[in-house]
């Protein structure tokens, strides 16, 4: 027999939505997944179940829509928000990071810790199957899943990436692999950071490039690699397309030390544009001279062939790489730039013709869809390395919500990391028709009896009228999203022994933040890469996925 999780937990929670957020009443009470039954399965272990690949999907891919605007429908609002409660935790042994974003149907959350990717029972956390990548892949990193539905000539299918730049088609219902294509040009040095899209049989990935940090430890010049987007079958991974966002390295800049051009690497979700048939991606800057147009820049492309259709170049002659961080190499441009690239992938607003688009150097863009025009800029903080603004920013009909971190590090030696002079971290709350600041907010933490900054470099999320964020110190937070008050908090940075009896902890929060999902949050807990000052700013590495759900 089959029973109803929802019966209970309907009639009060569709009540509760408010009429203020961008999505009204009426809209939350037809979210597909509330009426969804499915037999109750055992709390960790293996389900006895099989994926149902008709289940609803909640939420898919890193920017939640095709318009990466980081804003989901749910059934969780300021009015119920602090009755959300931990289901379970999910710590996979051989993981020290939790960082891409999963995909959730009414009854599976597809996940990747390390080289394995997992589909969950979404309720009771049991187990349906595990994908490893094989010797020649490598860990999935940041790469986030992708659900592509079946229809009535392809099955269902999970599509994500790793740090070797394979792309891994499998079955969303076995866990078995139906094709893996490598997406770059050079072994070792391509990898995928973001998220893919899909559209009309297509799949699109972003290519980044290692080098940026890669060349201090490599011999020889500095660089060969530059970013890419590409474009294969969906059923088959066959290339159909490539878009190189610079030519190859050929020319000497300083023999032996530099090469160019390179880098503009890619490394954020695509965002498309059905009604002009565009995709747009952001790029990294170049890595050496000679600097090229496409660097700094959002770039618009045509969806069936690849080709450019406009080109915004935020900052030019930005050439950096983590040999800029020693004074003496010649691996680094003189004078050097300042990576101040777009880590965030840019929105397209609900109006269908502007683009809003946040770069590392703290500045918020908002751009002419359909031409690449400036419509307005406002630099919200310094800007650095590490942002300024660095995942992803989230909007709702009348603001984008913007983080901005102001964090920098030694990226050449992995150093400790800190504030930058005359930072402003906090969150910020930009009108969408002016560029103005509504509102601002600089949430503080206790570290050693001192009040420290948080700061928030993961992508942000919108639902109803609560922004969700998460820190570096390894806090979630729920924000009005009328003024920025606080509406709720949880750690996530504690040891645990998960809902399987692996022991786990969870630390920094970064990469994909907070996934909104139906009736809960999805939290991915643990970042191992750069530390902050003495344990001051971030929680440090962990394995812990956290499942949040209002009460049932």
């Amino acid at each position: 027999m089959r029973r109803a999780f929802f019966l209970t937990l309907l009639l009060p929670l569709l009540t509760v939505c408010s009429d203020t957020s961008r999505n009204a009443k009426e809209e939350t009470s037809e979210l597909p997944f509330v009426s969804y039954v499915s037999e109750p399965q055992p709390r960790g272990g293996q389900c006895n179940d099989s994926v149902d690949v008709t289940a609803p999907v909640i939420v898919n891919g890193f920017g939640f829509n095709h318009s990466n605007t980081r804003n989901q429908a749910s059934l969780i609002d300021s009015t119920n928000v602090d009755t959300l409660a931990l289901n379970y935790r999910y710590a996979p042994a051989a993981a020290n990071e939790k960082r891409g974003a999963p995909a959730v149907t009414a009854q599976v959350i597809y996940l990747t810790s390390g080289r394995q990717l997992v589909a969950l029972n979404r309720l009771s956390g049991c187990e349906y199957w595990s994908f490893t990548t094989p010797d020649s892949g490598s860990n999935f990193r940041s790469g986030s899943i992708l659900l592509v539905e079946a229809n009535e000539s392809a099955p269902a299918v999970v599509y994500a990436a790793d740090f070797n730049g394979y792309v891994y088609a499998i079955d969303a219902a076995t866990g078995s692999a139906l094709w893996q294509q490598f997406v770059g040009t050079i072994s070792y040095l391509h990898f995928v950071t973001g998220g893919m899209q899909y559209h009309a049989g297509k799949l699109f990935v972003p290519v980044s490039s290692k080098e940026v940090l890669a060349t201090v430890a490599i011999p020889g010049a500095c660089c060969i690699s530059h970013g890419m987007v590409v474009a294969l079958a969906a059923d088959s991974g066959e290339l159909l397309w490539q878009f190189h966002t610079t030519g190859e390295a050929v020319e000497t800049v300083l023999p032996g030390e530099r090469v160019g051009p390179n880098g503009a690497p890619v490394w954020t979700t695509p965002t498309l544009d059905i009604k002009r048939n565009a995709l747009y991606i952001g790029t990294g800057q170049n890595y050496t001279e000679p600097a090229t147009a496409t660097s700094d820049a959002i770039i618009s492309l045509d969806m069936d062939s690849g080709k450019v259709n406009w080109i915004f170049q935020a900052r030019e002659n930005d050439t950096w790489n983590g040999n800029c961080s020693n004074p003496a190499s010649l691996r680094c441009s003189v004078p050097p730039g300042h990576d101040f690239d777009f880590g965030a992938a840019p929105i397209l607003l609900d109006d269908g013709d502007t683009l809003v688009a946040g770069d590392k150097g703290g500045v918020v863009y908002s751009i002419h869809a359909a031409t690449g025009a400036l419509n307005w800029a406002n630099k919200v903080s310094e800007g650095s390395t590490l942002g300024g603004i660095h995942w992803g920013m989230a909007v709702d009909q009348t603001r984008v919500y913007v983080a901005a971190t102001d964090f920098s590090i030694d990226k050449s030696s992995g150093g400790l990391a800190d504030l930058i002079p005359g930072a402003r971290p906090g969150i910020y709350a930009l009108d969408l028709a002016t560029g103005a600041i509504d509102w601002e907010i600089h949430p503080t933490h206790m570290f050693e009896g001192l009040e420290t900054p948080s700061l928030y470099s993961a992508s942000l999320s919108v639902s109803n009228d609560l922004l969700f964020a998460g820190s570096l110190d390894g806090v979630v937070k729920a924000f009005d999203t009328r003024d920025g008050t606080e509406k709720w908090s949880l750690d996530t940075a504690v040891t645990f022994t998960d809902i399987n009896g692996v022991s786990g902890n969870g630390g920094t929060i970064d990469s994909v933040g907070v996934v909104v999902a139906g009736d809960g949050l999805l939290v991915n807990s643990g970042y191992s890469t750069f530390q902050g000052v003495d344990g001051r700013y971030q929680a440090g590495a962990g394995n812990a996925l956290l499942v949040l759900e209002l009460p049932r």
